[in-house]
């Protein structure tokens, strides 16, 4: 797998991540955050291992530790994450996440003294401003406490993010997925009984279809697929960049929206003139992170052009 190859990657993935807010939106009210994340893990971890059973043999003591490190990391983005959620559109979610490049290119340069290239940083404020617009303007529409719980699961994710690229360089991506889905299982089924046992929470699942369809899509696309693709593709890639190809997860929520609302019943997202505007500066955003690409584009349309002239 090359550079290339690797943000292709990213993307596909980022499409599935995309889509998983239509099914957190359906989850049923009063199930524990905490039972969501245990059964999710569980099932992926299980589903990984069929695939990657081969791969325990190179299990080290480090790779261990590295799975309980992003686990932790997981935890805490997935609660507030699920929290987040739902209180807010498929649409407001996705943005609200995808602003956590921010956070990235802060930590890249107070910790780590990398400063972000020219056009990373062009790159980002076209990102930031269409995601301001498809947002539809308005601030008031961000001032809520859902919010401020997708911020906190923002600052974790973009640690995630560079903890898991430190990582890669070195560990095998299959056993670091799979550690990170076995202790994120045993972490919230600690926290599943401690809020059963002092909080009075229900220590059981629903039997609701919209709970179990999205443990499943959850499970396979976003804890399997997702945790595999994305530490494979990190070694070739920077955090950065990887959190900037994640931004586009709000561009794919909207647009997929008015299909996928045909399927599950749900309330469409809104799509105007402003937030269509705002998605073309966010994908203009997107092709300047990688220049080399831009002029793939560019390169193809302009024969396109010669082409239709002759």
């Amino acid at each position: 797998m090359n550079k290339t190859e690797a943000n292709i990657s990213l993307l596909i993935i980022t499409f599935f991540a995309a889509i998983q807010y239509i099914f957190l939106a359906r989850m049923p009210e009063g199930v524990s955050h905490f039972a969501f994340l245990c059964i999710t893990n569980l099932v992926g971890f299980l589903i990984t291992l069929a695939f990657f059973f081969n791969e325990l043999f190179r299990l080290d003591k480090s790779q261990i530790y590295q799975g309980f490190v992003l686990s932790g990391e997981l935890i805490i983005f997935n609660i507030f994450l699920l929290m987040g959620s739902a209180g807010l559109s498929a649409t407001i979610t996705a943005g609200v996440l995808s602003t956590y490049f921010i956070f990235i290119a802060l930590s890249m340069v107070i910790f780590f003294k990398q400063i972000p290239g020219k056009n990373q940083i062009v790159a980002i404020i076209l990102i930031a401003i269409g995601l301001f617009l498809i947002s539809n303007a308005q601030i008031s529409s961000l001032l809520n406490r859902h919010v401020l719980y997708l911020i906190i699961a923002n600052i974790a994710f973009a640690a995630y993010i560079i903890t898991a690229g430190n990582y890669a360089a070195s560990s095998n991506p299959s056993i670091l997925a799979l550690g990170q889905m076995f202790f994120c299982f045993i972490g919230s089924f600690i926290l599943w009984v401690g809020e059963a046992l002092f909080f009075g929470a229900d220590f059981k699942l629903p039997f609701d279809k919209n709970f179990w369809g999205s443990v499943i899509y959850i499970s396979f696309f976003i804890r399997g697929l997702y945790g595999v693709v994305q530490i494979y593709a990190q070694r070739y890639t920077s955090p950065l960049s990887v959190s900037i190809i994640f931004s586009s997860e709000v561009i794919m929520t909207m647009f997929a929206s008015p299909v996928l609302t045909r399927f599950f019943n749900t309330q469409p997202e809104e799509i105007n003139f402003t937030r269509v505007v705002g998605a073309l500066i966010m994908v203009l955003g997107l092709l300047m992170t990688e220049i080399e690409f831009f002029k793939i584009i560019v390169r193809i349309f302009r024969n396109r052009t010669k082409i239709n002239k002759t």
